[in-house]
């Protein structure tokens, strides 16, 4: 983070408008200190509107054999349900005092604007990962139902999961099956099985070594037997290197025997809409005229949600 040595030596003597670009460097210097997990993990989209809206699109029927001289079927995509995702505003602020400056109390404000720049990329954080405490009981998609879930209505009749068949805490077999059925259960309307490549799987911090030599390890990790002398370690190589995956894990999941495997951002159904990202503002040329303090403040608006159930895998463990 930029030190507030740059404040001392080049504001010393302002207040004001003057300061502004000063504590705006040291409050986007810190937002880069926070990298962030939802980014990895939601799809950023952009609206100039009040509101945001999804609308499914069934898919095609599978094609059939047409003899010499037939005519072509020609079927309309149906479509199926609507989410809306309104943005809302968060934000904060604080005041600087003429006297702060006065007195020299930069490492002071420097703090205090860090401590603003840490509140918004914390405050982000938590309302993407909410939408993952929810997935089991109170996050819902376009269709009603919970993101994950061991059935998902399609209009055809069928269904398609996303939800382990039986709860299990991560472990080799429980993260096969996973691997398993995010390659066969992501079943289309007409059904087409949807071929995601699995790229994260997120863990509470209480499960992140864990997962870290489930997918790392060059042998298979936790399975290791006696060998035929009763003595020496035998092992498999592990098949789950090979997948690729990404550990993520984030503090702000509120169930620790809680997972999830994800695709790409862009194949997924999590979503940022975002109406302004995070911006600052203060008080202009006439700062602390009527009672010798800078207002400044931190705001945003957008809203997090899921619209399908596609590209996420889960389970609340047991």
């Amino acid at each position: 983070m930029s030190s507030p040595r740059l404040l001392r030596d080049n504001f010393s003597d302002l207040f004001g408008a003057d300061m502004l670009p000063a504590l705006e460097e040291l409050f986007r210097s810190e937002l880069m200190r926070h990298p962030s997990r939802r980014d990895q993990l939601f799809k950023t989209v952009k609206t100039e509107q009040s509101i945001w809206q999804s609308s499914e699109l069934h898919d095609m029927p599978l094609m059939e054999q047409i003899e010499e001289g037939e005519d072509y079927s020609f079927e309309a995509p149906a479509q199926g349900a609507n989410k809306t995702l309104k943005p809302v505003k968060y934000g904060l602020g604080f005041s600087i005092s003429e006297e702060a400056v006065d007195d020299g109390k930069f490492d002071f404000i420097a703090d205090a604007i860090a401590k603003l720049a840490k509140s918004a990329k914390e405050s982000q954080e938590i309302q993407a990962m909410a939408i993952l405490n929810g997935a089991f009981t109170s996050t819902t998609i376009a269709n009603g139902d919970y993101l994950c879930a061991t059935s998902h209505a399609l209009p055809s009749g069928g269904t398609y999961r996303n939800q382990l068949s039986s709860d299990a805490d991560l472990s080799n077999s429980s993260l096969e099956t996973m691997l398993i059925d995010f390659e066969t259960a992501f079943v289309g309307d007409s059904g087409i099985i949807y071929k995601m490549a699995p790229k994260y799987l997120v863990v509470h911090p209480s499960n992140k070594r864990l997962a870290m030599e489930l997918i790392g390890s060059e042998l298979r990790a936790t399975t290791a037997t006696a060998g035929t002398d009763g003595i020496t370690n035998v092992n498999n190589k592990n098949s789950l290197k090979e997948d690729g995956l990404i550990v993520v894990s984030s503090p702000h999941l509120t169930d620790a025997d809680a997972w999830f495997l994800m695709s790409d951002p862009s194949e997924a159904g999590l979503r940022i809409v975002s109406r302004k990202p995070i911006e600052t503002k203060a008080a202009g040329a006439d700062a602390g005229f009527i009672n010798d303090s800078i207002l400044y403040k931190c705001r945003y608006r957008e809203k997090v949600g899921a619209i399908h159930g596609y590209g996420i895998f889960g389970t609340d463990g047991v």
